[in-house]
């Protein structure tokens, strides 16, 4: 077949020595995100688009789903679908930064960033286990007729995967070898090596018909936490859909022993069009598919500040993506519904006061469209726009623009952030 390269996005053939992944959740109108994602300018990026987005407009891509759940005895790999994912590669850190943070800008009147993940290149390819990554790929034209469907759009399955590096540091390095199939020492394949190595698990030829991937997988992490976050495209679904049964012995029962090792924490798959030298190439919309009702314009949000208890909010809110009126959300750091507030303060015993005295600060005029409140992974509230902060009684604190909320119980300087969380240890999602 013609193998049509001048038609994929660009960045697809890049093997950077940095990047981020991105990936999106829809944050209310697909229709306005379709829009723009069709105006979006970004060559130095690889976009996809997820099944609930296409869905949500009435398109069709054939071939697309979701990624569904794995599981078999002690292993599982999640799904954890979402509706736009971007690869940003770089030629150093910085670059990977700017170019996702310009990217997270375009789309964050549409979209609510669900992670972003910074990676790096390690040794020569390398993954943190030691082992070189991607051996196997296909090169030159053979890589692109693995990638890319005739149209020059590819799908790609992005799972992070958590390293068990200190168990697998613990054994014998002939051991380790087994574990992979492959020697460190010299990256030779080992012939007698159990069948449940990982290379003889995922043997791209082995399959029927063979199930070759174009492999852009890269490490992620620091010293505490750290892994692989694998990104493979493919013409099609179904040859990364029969590797990952297979390692996870579906067929025949037999496990890839990689899976005692690391652990997949994430998993979704993602269509990405073919690309005409200026914007991406979007399949037609239905015609049946109705815009979202406009965000009205809105009052400046109120937060409460409740003695020993919660914040309440009133107003138009967007809490994480959700639109609400009214919240209370947790300030004591010990519920179980985080961001919302379970009434873990009476359990607790916790302590803080709720009037305060004034602080005198410019008053914030109200903008239109809702109040924006997110939660920091690990972090505290980050607000965006105009909020009036009143204390128990009713009493005004201060009316600012987008404060930044104490969440972890710990700040000195209740109710706003003073960045006690990090030495707390406080630990919640996003």
């Amino acid at each position: 077949m013609e193998t049509p390269v001048s038609l994929k996005q660009a960045a697809l053939g890049a093997e950077p020595l940095a990047a981020v992944t991105l990936q999106w959740r829809l944050r209310g109108d697909a229709l306005a995100l379709w829009r723009a994602l069709q105006a979006l300018h970004m060559p130095g990026a690889v976009i996809g688009l997820g099944a609930g987005l296409v869905a949500a407009v009435g398109a069709s891509v054939p071939g697309l789903r979701p990624f569904e759940r794995l599981q078999r005895g002690r292993f599982a790999m999640p799904a954890t679908p979402l509706d736009v994912f971007a690869l940003v590669p770089a030629h150093d850190p910085g670059q990977a930064f700017d170019h996702a943070d310009a990217l997270v800008r375009a789309l964050d009147p549409y979209a609510e960033l669900v992670e972003a993940l910074p990676l790096f290149r390690y040794r020569r390819g390398h993954d943190l286990t030691g082992y070189l990554d991607g051996i196997e790929n296909p090169q030159g034209d053979a890589a692109w007729q693995t990638a890319l469907a005739r149209d020059g759009s590819s799908f790609v399955l992005v799972q992070r995967w958590l390293h068990l590096r200190d168990r697998f540091a613990a054994l014998p390095a002939p051991a380790r070898d087994d574990v992979f199939g492959r020697r460190a020492a010299d990256d030779e394949e080992i012939a007698e090596a159990p069948e449940s190595a990982h290379v003889k698990r995922t043997a791209q030829e082995d399959f029927e018909p063979p199930a070759f991937l174009l492999r852009r997988s890269m490490p992620w992490g620091d010293a505490r936490r750290h892994g692989l976050q694998f990104i493979s495209f493919a013409a099609a679904l179904a040859p990364i859909q029969r590797q990952l049964e297979r390692m996870m012995g579906l067929e025949d029962g037999l496990q890839d022993a990689l899976l005692a090792h690391s652990q997949a924490e994430t998993g979704a798959y993602y269509w990405c069009p073919p690309w005409d030298g200026q914007r991406l190439v979007l399949p037609a919309v239905s015609a049946s598919v109705e815009p979202a009702t406009p965000l009205p314009a809105a009052a400046t949000c109120t937060v409460r500040v409740c003695t020993n208890g919660p914040l309440e909010m009133t107003g138009a809110l967007m809490i994480a993506g959700t639109p609400a009126t009214r919240a209370r959300l947790c300030r004591c750091g010990h519920s179980a519904n985080k961001p919302y507030c379970d009434d873990s303060h009476l359990r607790s015993g916790f302590c803080a006061a709720g009037d305060l005295p004034p602080i005198d600060e410019p008053q914030a005029e109200p903008l239109p469209g809702r109040t924006r409140v997110q939660p920091i992974a690990d972090g505290p509230l980050a607000l965006w726009g105009p909020v009036q902060i009143v204390g128990d009684g009713g009493r005004p604190i201060t009316c600012c623009v987008g404060p930044t909320l104490c969440r972890c119980g710990h700040s000195a300087n209740k109710p706003f952030c003073d960045g006690s969380h990090a030495t707390a240890g406080f630990r919640a999602p996003a």
